[in-house]
């Protein structure tokens, strides 16, 4: 297996490496960009009198040089099952006495060490010639572990977005469609590498380490779901799929009106028309035990938000959670208007995070309930921290805090969230696991069908509940329990 597995490495890398196209901008972001970014340094020195400021921004420096060669492994991981068939080549490739996983590996492989060695090869470049030009600047502003932090943050994104690319390319019928699927991948880890470059600035590399293990966390979680989802056969028989706007709204019409699991084609539902009643008796529970690994995926990021919060109320201090807390025992008058602001609020952040959560593998979705409880861990444990205990009834005890600001519409209001995270990581991750009978096309078409249901039909009334007693009961205990 593993002699198979060369073969077909060897034969990708050596396709990628003689064709001028890729090599050329390989070279450029090779040895060019990081002498731009060298001479960059130069005019900044003379430009900016502060040094620390330059310093500061080296690591971010050598993540560019890093990140941007990195970027080029979309373009071979898109390409490799994908530009096959459009070369006419997969048959033969398909045909090869080699298992599904083998195969996958291979190309997985082949897709990553041109442009990961490309970008490692910039990067030591890059810190080379600053030690030769800037020895100042090489030592303060890299030293031994921002330099292998940042290589080992750069190969984790690398692999991740492989990872992702190859995904697209198993599932998709051309190289066009294939590359408007990337920005699934590419947007995140823009958005990743801005809040790298904050990071880095800040010197807040022990955050960075936990983004690095977060990175490695989904890319085994992408390499798993690629592996089991690939299947040679459904790949030769995967037609060019046009978009046909009368049978799409067809299928979305059934798998809105009518709840079956994943995998059953829409041609075999029942047909059997909409029932409030049906619905809520017979077809939620079932969604709800379908959807019960993103479920526990969303109770799990409750679960660390609470402790990251907790963790953070006694490192750290947050100024805008600390005006908050000095506020605790105030409550405004109950007010109508106020609990639908509320609750339209809250409806609108778990609506926009589920929908970007389609471009970002659900990672949206994923901040809502461990943000929402982060911030009551943080400010539950910076009140037993002022008071000395969990235990107690006084203004500065956390046991009133969660009794009047948490409770009485958290009970609603938390689980709701979870169950919508739990909606949007289904939709998010939609496109890189369909199940058998399903194309990528149908199994998004199927999750969206069940998040605008769901979201009609369970999520806004709950969350419109959760905000009126929030605005209308909430400020009552909260008033009782402070006096």
């Amino acid at each position: 297996m593993l002699s198979i597995v060369r073969t077909i490495t060897r034969r990708e890398v050596r396709e990628t490496l003689t064709d001028w196209r890729i090599l050329a901008p390989i070279f450029i972001l090779t040895f060019i960009l990081p002498q731009v970014l060298i001479g960059a340094t130069n005019f900044a020195i003379n430009f900016i009198e502060d040094s620390g400021a330059i310093i500061r921004l080296i690591p971010f420096a050598m993540l560019l040089v890093g990140f941007i060669p990195a970027s080029f492994s979309l373009i071979t991981a898109l390409e490799s099952f994908v530009g096959e068939r459009e070369r006419n080549s997969l048959e033969s490739l398909l045909a090869m006495p080699i298992s599904d996983a083998a195969l996958y590996v291979a190309k997985l492989i082949a897709a990553l060490l041109p442009p990961l060695l490309s970008s490692l090869m910039a990067m030591c470049i890059f810190a080379l010639s600053l030690r030769i030009s800037f020895p100042d600047l090489f030592f303060e502003g890299l030293p031994a572990q921002y330099f292998f932090g940042v290589i080992i943050l750069i190969t984790a994104k690398a692999l991740m977005m492989v990872a992702g690319a190859v995904i697209i390319s198993s599932h998709t019928t051309s190289i066009r469609a294939a590359n408007l699927l990337a920005s699934f991948v590419l947007l995140p880890t823009a958005a990743l590498v801005q809040l790298e470059a904050l990071l880095m600035i800040s010197r807040r590399w022990d955050i960075i380490w936990y983004v690095i293990a977060l990175l490695v966390v989904v890319t085994i979680a992408l390499i798993r779901t690629g592996m089991s989802s690939f299947n040679r056969e459904e790949i030769l028989s995967r037609e060019h799929e046009q978009l046909q706007l009368k049978k799409t709204w067809a299928n979305f019409k059934r798998f809105l009106a009518e709840y079956q699991s994943p995998g059953i084609a829409a041609a075999d539902y029942s047909g059997r028309p909409f029932s409030f009643r049906y619905f809520y008796r017979q077809e939620l529970p079932v969604l709800l035990r379908d959807y019960r690994i993103p479920i526990g995926m969303a109770i799990f990021a409750a679960l660390a938000g609470l402790l990251l919060g907790g963790y953070i109320g006694q490192t750290y201090r947050v100024p805008m959670i600390e005006n908050f807390i000095n506020r605790v025992g105030t409550a405004p008058e109950p007010n109508l208007l106020l609990g639908l602001a509320i609750a339209a609020n809250n409806i609108r952040v778990a609506l926009l995070s589920s929908l970007f959560s389609m471009f970002g593998f659900g990672a949206f979705s994923f901040l809502v309930p461990s943000v929402a409880f982060a911030q009551i861990g943080f400010v539950a444990t910076e009140l037993a921290h002022r008071n000395g205990g969990w235990i107690g009834m006084g203004p500065q005890s956390p046991l009133p805090f969660l009794l009047g600001y948490v409770l009485p519409h958290g009970i609603i209001e938390l689980p709701t969230a979870i169950l919508g995270a739990a909606l949007g990581l289904r939709m998010g991750v939609s496109i890189l696991s369909p199940p058998a009978g399903f194309s990528v096309g149908q199994h998004m078409m199927w999750s969206l069908a069940q998040f605008f249901k769901v979201w009609a039909l369970v999520l806004i009334p709950l969350f419109l509940i959760g905000g009126l007693i929030e605005g209308l009961i909430s400020p009552m205990i909260i008033r009782a329990l402070y006096g």
